[in-house]
């Protein structure tokens, strides 16, 4: 196995950014560096199937999801692989995860996991996960009639909000509702919201391309994009909707997926077109620029 904790680079983007409300520019920077591709951890006999995707961090633990729901699981304080498994009942496209902050039970290793189905039903897995194993606990479906296309799903733990990042009438639009628990599931185990149920509604942005999505502190980071498209990171104020910045990220040749906070910075999985041992991860810091 082969440790990997290399810089590639150090990038500093800097941009204006205008505010729909006062058309006041701000500038920050954003700095980005490669901090592991998972080819490199990974042991010669281990075949990883299906698409990068999304991912989520728990402590030291990151949990790599790949289309059709296999896991890898890495260690971020040593860049280790630790094991991969396919997760139960994770069927789908696996294209989000975010870890929530209810436990299955008192022996449960880390809290509910949250992983988006994306396309089909669109629903959101909930899973009691551990290094080595998985268990689908509930799924949470949204029963409106007014989305169209694919949708995600994200945790927002400090407001006990389940987020939904879909489509109404062409818009990319975030819908807000308070984050079901497991006693509220029904004899089949499932949890059906609706539109009456939605606590919150925002606009998006321009996102051509939705990909991962993740809200920390009072801001909503959305990927965007595909290799031969532009690719871009959005960010968005969760309290208004308005724009804080759109951040190009054509420089780096891969497919933007899943996003997670560790600490102050923000981590993003990439894809690699038809390599999903390929998966590199990246760290990014916003900085506002000092004047």
């Amino acid at each position: 196995m082969k440790r990997a904790l290399i810089l590639i680079y150090i990038l500093l983007i800097t941009l204006d950014i205008v505010s729909a409300q006062s058309h006041a520019e701000r500038r920050f920077r954003l700095i980005i560096d490669e901090v592991c591709n998972v080819a490199d951890l990974l042991p010669s006999d281990v075949e990883v199937r299906g698409s990068s995707q999304g991912m989520a961090i728990n402590g030291r633990y990151a949990f790599l999801m790949h289309d059709k729901g296999q896991c890898v699981v890495v260690d971020m304080k040593r860049w280790a692989f630790v094991a991969t498994y396919v997760m139960e009942g994770n069927t789908g496209h696996c294209n989000n995860a975010s870890f929530g902050r209810e436990r299955y039970g008192r022996k449960s290793q880390f809290p509910l996991l949250y992983v988006s189905e994306c396309r089909g039903a669109r629903a959101c897995y909930v899973n009691d996960v551990s290094l080595e194993c998985s268990r689908l606990v509930q799924k949470i479906f949204y029963d409106g009639d007014d989305i169209s296309g694919p949708a995600d799903w994200f945790v927002d733990n400090r407001a006990q909000y389940l987020w939904l990042y879909c489509t109404v009438e062409g818009r990319r639009t975030l819908k807000a509702f308070e984050l079901p628990r497991l006693s509220d599931s029904d004899s089949q185990g499932e949890v059906h919201l609706h539109e009456e149920d939605v606590v919150k509604e925002l606009y998006a942005g321009e996102v051509a391309i939705p990909q991962g999505s993740m809200k920390y502190r009072n801001r909503v980071y959305l990927p965007d994009g595909v290799p031969s498209r532009n690719r871009r990171l959005h960010v968005t104020d969760a309290k208004t909707g308005r724009s804080l910045g759109v951040f190009d990220l054509n420089h780096i040749a891969y497919e933007p997926e899943g996003v997670a906070y560790k600490g102050r910075k923000l981590y993003m999985s990439f894809h690699t077109p038809r390599d999903p041992r390929q998966n590199r991860i990246y760290r990014f810091r916003l900085m506002p620029n000092k004047e």
